[in-house]
């Protein structure tokens, strides 16, 4: 398995937007391999289901048969093809993994507002005047915090297979407050 893959094609991108994928990708990434009805066990996904969206993931070439672990012939076993998954801005098509991360983050912000008490979810907004620099500075410190993270759960998922996870979007930021306007959609 590759450590990183860059992901390029509209097929792969849109294959990484569909969230039971990204869960699936999650699980072979802490298993190392699996087939459809186990990860639709662990997932408590029907397994038809689990099935045709390893399907789409290996069409885009998110994941790939592991023939060498199956039972016989018929035995189909995945693994992921990376560790991560890195998408070059500007890449084609990449609006339909962005209108997730969007539609996920309007969702989030109702639902605090409606529950605030009950929202599972943190947001912070913050404003601080910044040098071009420090607002580098600032992003790496972020990134380099979620990858530490990152690192760490999977780290814990391998060795306590068992305990609870769920997929939490992690969405970081900094830029200038006054943004031109885009009066043209991104490219689909």
């Amino acid at each position: 398995m590759s450590t990183s893959m860059q992901v390029n094609t509209r097929e792969a991108l849109r294959a990484l937007a569909h969230p039971l994928r990204m869960k699936i990708l999650f699980q072979l990434e802490t298993d190392g391999h699996g087939r459809a009805a186990d990860l639709a066990q662990t997932l408590g996904e029907p397994a038809n289901s689990v099935s045709f969206h390893l399907r789409t993931l290996a069409k885009a070439g998110l994941v790939v048969e592991a023939p060498e672990l199956a039972r016989d012939k018929r035995d189909r076993v995945w693994r992921a093809a990376a560790e991560t998954y890195n998408v070059a801005p500007g890449t084609p098509g990449m609006d339909v993994l962005v209108r997730g991360y969007v539609e996920w983050f309007r969702s989030a912000l109702n639902q605090r507002a409606r529950e605030p008490d009950q929202a599972r979810t943190k947001i912070r907004f913050a404003q601080v005047a910044l040098t071009t620099n420090e607002a580098r500075e600032l992003f790496a410190e972020l990134d380099a915090v979620v990858e530490r993270f990152s690192e760490r759960a999977a780290a814990a998922a391998r060795t306590t297979p068992r305990e609870a996870r769920e997929i939490h979007n992690v969405v970081t930021g900094v830029g200038p407050s006054a943004l031109p306007q885009d009066d043209k959609p991104a490219a689909s």
